[in-house]
């Protein structure tokens, strides 16, 4: 494999996420300085919404990575908890918490079974996982969501767009399919990017080649829906 198609060989739906981790690399023969999703801090898409009001409640940050979005939202003052399926990743968050004084609580989780955590939350957070499943687990991970959110509760997902994670787009109705069942109202779901860290030119393209805009600094943008649905 070579520089200039490797990340065409990326597909989240396989990705053994906890080998990544330990290895630092998502695809074969490319050696990452640390996790494209790994920008140092929160999400500015996360920090939007958290200032637009749109968090509240005791919070589940599902796909909390090595921990900065669940160590925002601690500081701004909500009792968060943080799932990961990846052990390394989960033992990164804490070490960051602990390094920042941040209350938070991370734990190894699997985001389509959510077992243990039964209506505890009124906000869940999900950041880069809905495009990691297949079509058969996409329901079951928006049924395990709606049993941990309280009636009333809010989902605030974001997740790629297109081709950028994999052979199967993501597209508007992948998304309303999953989420047509009973229990939820789909709010809002636009498009929009996400900011990750800068990744040399042959490495910024999706899964059909297409090339992934940059923002001013130089860090690639990943295409991704946000989505914002209530559980009834």
């Amino acid at each position: 494999m070579t520089d200039d198609n490797a990340y065409q060989h990326f597909d989240a739906t396989t990705l053994d996420y906890e080998r990544a981790y330990r290895t630092s690399s998502l695809v074969e023969g490319v050696v990452l300085e640390r996790m494209p999703w790994d920008i140092g801090g929160p999400q500015p898409v996360l920090v939007e919404l958290e200032r637009a009001g749109r968090v509240f409640g005791d919070v589940l940050d599902i796909g909390s990575g090595v921990g900065d979005n669940a160590i925002h939202l601690a500081q701004c003052g909500y009792r968060v908890t943080g799932l990961d399926v990846a052990p390394t990743a989960v033992e990164k968050a804490r070490a960051r918490a602990a390094e920042k004084g941040a209350d938070v609580t991370f734990a190894v989780g699997n985001a389509t079974r959510l077992d243990g955590y039964d209506d505890q939350f009124d906000t869940v957070t999900s950041s880069l996982v809905f495009h990691c499943f297949g079509p058969p687990q996409r329901r079951a991970y928006a049924d395990a969501v709606a049993r941990v959110l309280r009636p009333g509760g809010r989902l605030l997902q974001w997740c790629s767009r297109g081709a950028a994670a994999g052979p199967e787009p993501i597209t508007e109705e992948t998304i309303r399919d999953a989420f047509s069942g009973p229990g939820w109202t789909v709010t809002t779901l636009r498009a929009q990017h996400l900011t990750t860290t800068v990744l040399d030119e042959p490495l910024r393209k999706d899964y059909e080649g297409g090339q992934l805009d940059t923002d001013d600094s130089g860090a690639t943008l990943l295409p991704i829906w946000l989505l914002e649905a209530t559980r009834d």
